[in-house]
């Protein structure tokens, strides 16, 4: 099977980001308040980058935490973050070491799904089962193609292979034996800035015969491994 090696790897910045007010705002807002984490729980971030969000984790008590990349250039800047777990290899590696070892509570994957041909994403999401617990979370970030601002961010550049819409979303769920639990737009900006996106996005609503149930640039979901599931190691 083909390594999860992400395109975009050559061009990431591999410099330190420090956690600030507005980082934990937004994740207060895009994690907590959908996931309803509690510290005890154990999290995998896969695609961890330089990480920003592993840093929010720890600043709020959470301890049993893996964060997993591919790109090993990014040891230098992951330094800060023990007592968690840093492991710099390949997804699908990682969960076949850990099948039959332990589970998680949760599985974050930000700003990543976008980046793997969509028979990878399927393949590493039929893996989770087995590395899930009973009622075990998946929490993604993609950007947002039935929204024009989504489809800036997603033709930015050409490092994006695989375009998700709320739709594809759930079809992309039951492919994987997954159901939607959550999926909300993501919230950027300040207060202000915000309420004139949502008169904008209400206006354009009225006008146009055809628009975007999430107008957000990108979306936010938390999809539950269906029980009845059964999967065993190859």
């Amino acid at each position: 099977m083909a390594e999860l090696t992400m395109a975009y790897k050559g061009e990431r910045d591999l410099s330190y980001f420090a956690l600030h007010k507005k980082h934990i705002r937004q994740y207060d807002a895009e994690f907590l308040a959908i996931t309803n984490a509690k510290t005890s729980m154990s999290v995998l971030e896969i695609g961890c980058g330089s990480g920003i969000f592993s840093r929010y984790l720890k600043h709020k008590g959470f301890t049993d935490v893996v964060c997993l990349d591919s790109d090993k250039r990014l040891a230098p800047v992951l330094g800060d973050l023990d007592p968690f777990q840093v492991v710099l290899e390949e997804a699908e590696t990682y969960i076949a070491s850990i099948t039959g070892k332990r589970t998680f509570d949760l599985i974050v994957l930000q700003d990543v799904l976008e980046h793997l041909p969509l028979e990878k994403s399927c393949s590493l999401f039929k893996a989770f089962h087995n590395a899930l617990a009973v009622g075990g979370r998946v929490l993604i970030r993609v950007p947002n193609m039935s929204s024009p601002w989504g489809a800036r961010l997603f033709y930015g550049n050409f490092d994006h292979i695989t375009a998700f819409s709320p739709d594809r979303i759930r079809e992309f769920a039951a492919l994987t034996d997954f159901h939607v639990v959550s999926l909300v737009g993501q919230k950027t900006g300040k207060r202000r800035k915000q309420i004139a996106a949502n008169v904008l996005h209400a206006f354009l609503s009225r006008i146009l015969p055809e628009h975007p149930k999430i107008w957000e640039a990108n979306l936010v979901a938390l999809l539950e491994k269906q029980e009845s599931y059964t999967h065993s190691p190859a």
